[in-house]
């Protein structure tokens, strides 16, 4: 857990329960997979069948944050996934944290994150792991991510950050054609589709919660980083994204929760002399220009989020720098 934040980020109870009693034992692994859903019951099947054809045996688990579709019905028409449903709509980042913990507890090595809009190809766990018993210095895994609607097109290769600590997709609309990116080292992975090292969890500790979604992948890389622990990029682990789809893309949602953890990731992870000033900047622009922009076009949920992202953004971040000052930096999975 995070130091001083015990009470908040205690493990949500599940109901779980597998029907691979009504399939052929499962080999053995030492792979897990989370996928977290909400409601996605048209996105499930298409990424549960690709894990299902995986080359490298995987043990599968669905956190649902408490869907009022047919997602049930869709898991457990595929014998030998685990359905764990929380009641709730506990985010990507705690409700990864269930599936997380399970796939410790049953002895997982790997445990990958794999967005339900993501349909992963068959030798993606393989690749990872592959490349993960090639470079035990590193402990987070991510491959080459293209949009579902447009292959041709790059969605992420890694995470870069700009000067004013924004965390957006490597190579982001690149053609597939022209990249040449490498295999190699990387500042982070997406948390659509990445394959975690339990170890490196151990270190680290899991996903921090606060961040609901959004942030919460760059956050865990940012600690691996500090730890000691890289990330790396695997281009022939290749996956499809159906980018935008569980949010909503450039939804008033979405931009909230950008807006306000990306005050909340700079608040922790950049040095305090830049921080502190940029919170207090960032803030004011989106007050004083970013929403009545959004007024001037018509777009009122959109104004609203950014006054919103503004306040609470502001909140959080003076509660990371407060951290940062007078408590000490302490991960574990007590």
């Amino acid at each position: 857990m995070f130091a001083g934040s015990r009470r908040r980020l205690d493990p949500p109870v599940a109901r779980c329960y597998s029907v691979a009693a009504l399939s052929p034992p499962r080999p053995p692994t030492d792979a897990w997979v989370v996928v977290v859903n909400w409601n996605g019951a048209h996105l499930l099947g298409a990424c549960l069948d690709a894990l299902a054809r995986q080359s490298h045996p995987v043990h599968v688990v669905v956190v649902d944050n408490g869907s009022t579709d047919s997602s049930e019905k869709v898991v457990t028409e595929r014998p030998g996934v685990d359905w764990c449903a929380v009641g709730e709509n506990l985010g990507f980042a705690k409700g990864s944290n269930v599936g997380i913990r399970r796939a410790l507890d049953g002895g997982a090595r790997y445990v990958a994150l794999v967005n339900t809009d993501v349909v992963v190809e068959p030798e993606w766990v393989e690749r990872l792991v592959a490349d993960a018993e090639a470079h035990p210095e590193a402990g987070i895994f991510g491959g080459l991510l293209v949009f579902a609607d447009d292959p041709g097109r790059v969605n992420s290769t890694g995470l870069v950050m700009d000067a004013f600590g924004r965390v957006r997709d490597r190579d982001f609309g690149v053609e597939v054609a022209r990249l040449a990116r490498e295999d190699g080292p990387a500042l982070g992975v997406t948390g659509g589709a990445v394959l975690l090292r339990a170890d490196a969890l151990r270190r680290v500790g899991l996903l921090d919660p606060a961040y609901f979604a959004y942030y919460e992948d760059a956050d865990l890389c940012a600690r691996a980083r500090r730890a000691g622990i890289a990330c790396r990029y695997v281009a022939g682990a290749r996956a499809a994204h159906g980018f935008g789809s569980t949010v909503g893309l450039g939804s008033p949602r979405q931009r909230y929760l950008l807006a306000r953890n990306h005050l909340r990731f700079i608040a922790t992870h950049l040095p305090l002399w830049k921080a502190l000033p940029m919170v207090i900047a960032v803030c004011a622009a989106r007050i004083v220009v970013r929403a009545p922009v959004e007024l001037a076009r018509g777009r009122t949920g959109h104004a609203a989020s950014q006054v919103r992202a503004a306040v609470d953004g502001a909140a959080v971040a003076a509660r990371a720098i407060f951290q940062r000052l007078f408590r000490p930096r302490s991960c574990s999975l007590v």
